[in-house]
């Protein structure tokens, strides 16, 4: 009898796989949309009489951490280097800081000293935000789709830029930027998910289960892609705003 309750449950187990379909889906999203950008009309007119401004990167609160502050330090050089290729002055942020120690500092000072037409203030750099998703394209049905509950959704990782930009020879705010991007702006990352749209699996991890939940993480080694593709966007607003 034992026996034969377990062949019935294995026979039913198998009618039940059997009629589970699975369909292929990918992740598309546009973060990137998402982002908050403010131009003061000063920072426009500027930027049509000097489309490539001289500029200098501040950091207003830097990692307390060593190693994280010689991570970050290496995504400020990069952003540096960026706005360098694209043919931006761009002056030594040491030459600031050390100006700004002094204190009683004011920005006649600085456009006298440092020679700068814009401060860059990096206020946050973050590869560790997350949005979830609750809809898929389905490339079964070629169909955009919801998952079938508020359970089931993929959790996209989030990079995301904040900055301020200060006019220096008017001490005057010219613009406040959040930039945010995700792995799935850029990318179609697929998956395997059955037919009643509730779990999920990475196509070639499809041995280590069906989940309700998958997540996009940006790993370590993912930050400096991501800070240049933050980077990218910021140069092209500002060089966008001349127009």
């Amino acid at each position: 009898m034992r026996f034969a309750r377990i062949a019935g449950l294995l026979l039913l187990a198998a009618i039940v796989m059997s009629c589970t379909s699975f369909n292929l889906g990918t992740v598309k999203t546009n973060i990137a949309a998402g982002s908050e950008i403010v131009f003061t009309p000063e920072l426009k007119k500027l930027l049509q009489e000097i489309p490539k401004p001289k500029i200098v990167i501040r950091i207003p609160s830097p990692p307390s951490n060593v190693t994280e502050a010689d991570k970050f330090n290496s995504y400020i050089n990069e952003i540096e280097k960026m706005f360098v290729q694209q043919g931006f002055t761009v002056r030594d942020r040491a030459l600031l800081e050390n100006l700004m120690r002094g204190g009683n500092i004011d920005y006649k000072s600085i456009k006298d000293k440092i020679d700068t037409d814009l401060i860059i203030d990096v206020l946050s750099l973050s590869f560790g935000g997350s949005i979830p998703v609750h809809s898929f394209f389905n490339k079964t049905t070629q169909k955009e789709e919801p998952f079938a509950t508020t359970m089931t959704y993929i959790e996209c990782g989030v990079a995301s830029l904040e900055c301020r930009i200060t006019i220096v020879d008017r001490g005057q705010l010219g613009g406040l930027f959040t930039l945010r991007t995700s792995p799935a702006d850029s990318q179609e990352l697929d998956f395997y998910i059955d037919g009643f749209r509730q779990n999920m699996a990475w196509v070639g991890q499809e041995s280590t289960g069906m989940f309700p939940v998958l997540r996009i993480v940006i790993a370590d080694e993912q930050r400096l892609a991501y800070t240049k593709v933050l980077t990218r966007h910021l140069i092209e607003l500002l060089s966008g705003a001349k127009g």
